[in-house]
This record gives structure tokens, C-alpha cells and sequence, in this order.
């Protein structure tokens, strides 16, 4: 075992026994010739990875993908049927909202009960105890019963306590999502810092933005299954791919090779719809359209990362159609390398959404920005979606910061995100 293992998970399966009546499990229990009056779920298959100290892991997936029932195994709250984990260090988790609490206790009585389960003596509660309630932020309410408490100040005590007491390995499931914006800032600025220090950091959210501020890694998870476990925004990119078709067309895509030239992978997938029945002019597997190509160019229509603050840059990029759609719009969205947005536009806004596309037809987007950022590194994201009407649309396929731009000043005049327009004018006098 590797000295800087936080978590092993190794060859972990979960099943559950699912009965059609409540009845059927009575009977299971008296079954002299166990005849079986259930179905069995398998939740977990297989599923191994390793998280290191320091690291943040995320674990991503459509909903009935397994991701809270694997929590709860590595979190010791569940036994797994197969296969075994290792944990190394004090491990803290905050799964389900208010999970550990009594609702009859008060919130300080709370504190001090799940100190003691993570094996903290009344002394060393009692040294944490300020910190914990200074971060909770909920006032007076710390000695009223928990079951008087809004979500938002179960899961700021839930929080607190969970993350004040210093863990080596911290789990933290959706909960988080429950708290105001500001509160949600100030968790994950906590969880820097405790990675910062060592700690492990197991991140299951549906926030794709999040996974790919905070988590160096991620796990994705299909059907109790791993897809894939790689720097977080080739997972994401996987996972949009899963989301945004059906589950035949994501197995087709991944065998396809999603790394090959498009025309190459379309000639593969229709291919494989001849070989099932269907015809090479159908709709390849699900996929109804593809980003093929992309790139970004200065002023000039030269090929460059490399811009001065004010520059005028043209992002554009191709597109495969494999399905008559009705309107389909491209976005960009430009972040820095903390993941925060400094811009983001739409065909839509502009009235150049591609419309009645055919079978067949490729066409490029291009958007013309003018960068008016302060200095730095900035990621451009790439999307293109079906517009379903005015205020809604569906994905067909996204690039996550698959372009660079490297902005420059001849001279520092801002700092920050934005550099608007600015000048200054001094005034003084001698009295």
C-alpha cells in the first residue's frame, strides 16, 4: 500500500433484494425451498479506484448511477456484498441532510453527539466548539432542536461540524446544495484549505462547474459500473455525452472512439446501424450532431492563443449533423482558471441559430469577441444545443475549455476579470 493512499476502493459490488409487496418479504423469510419473491438490483459492479491525500476526487453520474450507495460504503454506514475499502486517517462524511442528527437534541447537543461518533472526547468538542458554531453562522438557534431548523441551517451545523474537526478524509454528497451561495463559498473555500493540508476529498455534485473548479480527478459511474476515471474535464465531456443521448448511442460513441477524426467516427457508427438493421443515412446511434473541429484567430485570420487586452478574437468551430433538426444554437463560455466566468454568448442572442438542418449538412459558428479581459490564462468552452423553443434547448454536444487564450498587457493598467475602459484625473492645490 502506497504511503500516500487516503481511500482504497477496491472491486466494490452492491446489490439490494427489491420485493414487489411488503408481503413477498415475509414470505421470502419462511421460504422452505427458497423460492425467491424478489428481484435483485445490482446498485455497485466492480466499481476500484484509489484517492490520494491532497486530492479531490469527483464522483459524477446520472441519477441511479450508484453514487450515494457508494458513499455510504466507503463512509462504513453500508457493507458492500463484494469486494473491500481502506480508509487511512479520520474520516468525516456529510451524506444525506442532517444524517447523525437527533432532531430532539439541540444543534450544540448535536455538535458534541457526532464529535463523539467521530471518536472525539467531551475535551476535545468542547476546544472546537467556538469554531464549529462561529462557521454554522446560526446564531441562537444552536441551543433550539434541530427539527425547528430550515434546510439551509441543517446543512450549515452539518457542515460545520463535519469540517471543523479536521479530518483526514472528508465525503460530501449534494448536501451542500441546500445552502445559500454565500455559505456555499465559504464550504468550498474550507475544503481548499483542508486539501491544502492533506486532507482527501471524496465531491459527489451534479454541478459539472464544480467538479471541474475543485476535483483534480473524476470517477464517472453508469449503471453502478466505472466508465471512467481521468482528469475531470475529459469525464465530464463523457458524461455530457451520456446525458445528452440515449445509452445506446453513449456505448457506440465511446467503442467509436471519440478521440478519431468525425468523419471517421460516423462512417464506424453507421456502420454498426447497417449491421443492426438500420440504414447508413439514419441517425448514427443517438448522436444527432457533433462539434468536429474548433479553433480561435487574431485580428489578422491567424491561428494564435496569444492576445493583448482589447484584441479582437474570432472563435469558431465546425459542426456534423446526423439528424434533420429543427433550430440548433452554438454557445461559447469563457472562465478563468479558477473556473469563474467572465463571458458567455449565444447564437440565439444574435439571431444566427442554424435552422431546418439536415442529414449531412456541416456548417461553422464563429463568434467575433473583443477580449476585454485584465492579463491572464482564460478557458473557452464550446457548445451547441437544440433549440426546443425560446427559454429551453437540449444538448447535442459540448467541448469543456478546449481552447486557450493567453491574455497580455504592454503595460499593467487593471487587475481582475474585466478591463473596462477607465482613466484617471488628478486635481490638487496649494492652500
Amino acid at each position: 500500500m502506497s504511503s500516500d493512499l487516503a481511500i482504497e476502493v477496491n472491486s466494490i459490488s452492491k446489490s439490494f433484494e427489491m420485493y414487489a409487496r411488503p408481503a413477498d418479504r415475509l414470505r421470502q423469510f419462511f421460504s422452505v425451498r427458497k423460492k425467491k419473491y424478489f428481484k435483485l438490483f445490482n446498485a455497485l459492479t466492480d466499481v476500484s479506484f484509489d484517492v490520494r491525500k491532497g486530492e479531490t476526487l469527483g464522483i459524477i453520474g446520472r441519477n441511479g448511477s450508484g453514487k450515494s450507495t457508494l458513499l455510504q460504503i466507503i463512509a462504513g454506514t453500508l457493507g458492500a456484498n463484494k469486494g473491500f475499502v481502506r480508509t487511512h486517517g479520520t474520516l468525516a462524511a456529510l451524506l444525506e441532510l442532517g444524517s447523525g442528527f437527533n432532531p430532539e437534541f439541540t444543534g450544540r447537543e448535536n455538535v458534541f453527539l457526532n464529535g463523539f461518533i467521530l471518536g472525539f472526547s467531551q475535551e476535545e468538542m468542547e476546544a472546537r466548539f467556538e469554531s464549529i458554531a462561529s462557521f454554522a453562522d446560526i446564531g441562537e438557534h444552536i441551543d433550539q432542536p434541530v427539527k425547528t431548523y430550515s434546510s439551509g441551517m441543517y446543512v450549515r451545523l452539518a457542515f460545520a461540524v463535519q469540517a471543523c474537526v479536521q479530518p483526514q478524509i472528508l465525503i460530501v454528497d449534494e448536501a451542500l446544495s441546500v445552502g445559500d451561495e454565500k455559505f456555499q463559498r465559504k464550504c468550498f473555500d474550507y475544503i481548499e484549505r483542508l486539501r491544502a493540508n492533506g486532507c482527501a476529498v471524496i465531491l459527489v455534485t451534479h454541478s459539472t462547474a464544480t467538479v471541474e473548479k475543485f476535483c483534480q480527478r473524476c470517477v464517472l459511474l453508469h449503471q453502478g459500473r466505472v466508465h471512467g476515471i481521468g482528469p475531470a474535464s475529459e469525464m465530464i465531456d463523457q458524461y455530457h455525452a451520456l446525458l445528452y443521448s440515449d445509452e445506446k448511442a453513449y456505448l457506440r460513441y465511446l467503442n467509436a472512439g471519440h478521440q478519431q477524426p468525425v468523419k471517421q467516427v460516423r462512417e464506424e457508427l453507421a456502420v454498426t446501424d447497417e449491421a443492426e438493421g438500420g440504414t447508413a443515412n439514419s441517425e448514427p446511434g443517438g448522436l444527432r450532431a457533433m462539434i468536429r473541429e474548433w479553433d480561435v484567430l487574431d485580428g489578422d485570420g491567424i491561428p494564435t492563443e496569444a492576445f493583448r487586452t482589447g484584441d479582437k478574437a474570432t472563435i469558431r468551430f465546425g459542426i456534423d449533423v446526423f439528424d434533420e433538426i429543427r433550430e440548433i444554437q452554438a454557445g461559447l463560455l469563457i472562465r478563468t482558471v479558477e473556473g469563474v466566468t467572465a463571458f458567455g454568448t449565444s447564437s440565439l442572442y444574435h439571431g444566427k441559430n442554424l435552422h431546418e438542418a439536415k442529414v449531412g449538412t456541416i456548417a461553422t459558428f464563429s463568434f467575433s469577441v473583443d477580449l476585454r479581459l485584465c492579463p491572464g490564462i482564460y478557458f473557452v468552452t464550446i457548445a451547441i444545443a437544440e433549440a426546443v423553443s425560446a427559454a429551453d434547448m437540449v444538448y447535442l454536444d459540448r467541448k469543456t475549455d478546449v481552447i486557450i487564450l493567453n491574455v497580455s498587457e504592454a503595460r499593467t493598467l487593471s487587475t481582475g476579470i474585466a478591463a473596462l475602459p477607465s482613466s484617471v484625473q488628478l486635481t490638487s492645490a496649494c492652500v
